[in-house]
């Protein structure tokens, strides 16, 4: 058993975790901040809200435990200043205070978005290859890395998960609400390819790396070997949720136009800025992002199946059960 801290427990990811941490018997530390929607995390009573700028706050919060795992950040944004503060000085402050705290490993959830998409369906990106972000979000997550990477006086750990899906995500939520109506938009005439990781898998694979000393100051990806296309995606939901669809095909041309005027309303009715954004628009143009997951198989002995359609099931039956669909 270990006293863990989390960061961003109360997102998608960092709340699943904590819930996954619990049940193996960990004493878990859920960090909040103030005033965040706290919905998903199950046991509140581990919640511990904290003000990432009172530094005093971040080393009371650490002393005695045994590891910190950084799974808050920014994932977009209209602004690059917005990435520096959250995803480069917060994991800068944290791993400082860390290095001179009783933590013992520093694990960090950067993301696919460091390493950049293949330049073909046989070329998977591997974990030394030469990093080539295509966003700022990429962009501040490799300098992030960059930073644990020169300044880390501890072990750390550094997973890149792709795409995420499961209970709790609201993403992969839209393209389930267009299968449930019939019909989806793909944003190419191209075939694309994709490799995904389910919710359940991904903390599984974090626990894994917990005190695991042959992945101390490495990094490795988080995915599903099986890489998916763009079109079998859709089919695959629609299955899942006995939904026949209609396919759509956007030029790609219109990406970066639509994502223009989702931005404009998303300022003129200060609402929260827009998945379809122009700097993920780079993302959406690019036919492979798949990468080599050998190592995390070796070094964490861990096994997939094809395990996509039961694993939309249960994500489209939590989705129904929370009303989101």
């Amino acid at each position: 058993m270990k006293k863990i801290v989390i960061t961003g427990a109360n997102g998608f990811v960092g709340s699943a975790l904590a819930k996954k941490l619990l049940n193996s018997g960990h004493e878990v530390t859920c960090l909040v901040r103030t005033g965040s929607d706290i919905n998903l995390i199950e046991d509140k009573k581990h919640i511990c809200y904290i003000n990432y700028d009172n530094l005093e706050e971040i080393e009371h919060v650490l002393q005695n435990k045994d590891i910190l795992i950084h799974a808050a950040a920014l994932t977009r944004a209209r602004k690059w200043e917005s990435f520096i503060k959250i995803n480069i000085e917060l994991t800068d402050t944290l791993l400082k205070i860390s290095n001179n705290s009783s933590i013992k490993q520093f694990i960090f959830l950067s993301s696919q978005a460091v390493i950049g998409p293949a330049i073909n369906e046989s070329s998977r990106k591997k974990e030394g290859d030469s990093p080539n972000p295509i966003t700022m979000y990429g962009k501040s997550k490799l300098l992030a890395e960059d930073i644990i990477h020169k300044n880390a006086k501890i072990p750390w750990t550094i997973i890149r998960p792709v795409s995420v899906y499961g209970a709790g995500d609201k993403d992969f939520l839209a393209l389930f609400k267009m299968v449930k109506k019939h019909f989806v938009f793909l944003n190419s005439f191209r075939t694309k390819y994709y490799n995904l990781i389910y919710i359940d898998k991904l903390t599984d694979i974090i626990e894994r790396t917990i005190n695991n000393k042959t992945v101390f100051n490495d990094i490795l990806y988080a995915a599903n070997p099986r890489k998916i296309k763009n079109n079998e995606l859709h089919k695959l939901i629609g299955e899942a949720i006995n939904s026949k669809t209609i396919t759509i095909r956007i030029p790609e041309f219109l990406l970066f136009p639509i994502a223009s005027i989702l931005e404009f309303f998303s300022l003129i009715f200060n609402r929260k800025f827009p998945v379809l954004n122009r700097d993920k628009v780079k993302e959406f143009k690019e036919d492979y992002w798949i990468v080599d997951t050998s190592k995390a198989k070796t070094k964490l002995n861990i096994e997939f199946n094809d395990e996509y359609l039961i694993n939309f099931k249960k994500t489209y039956q939590w989705y129904k059960n929370k009303g989101w669909l």
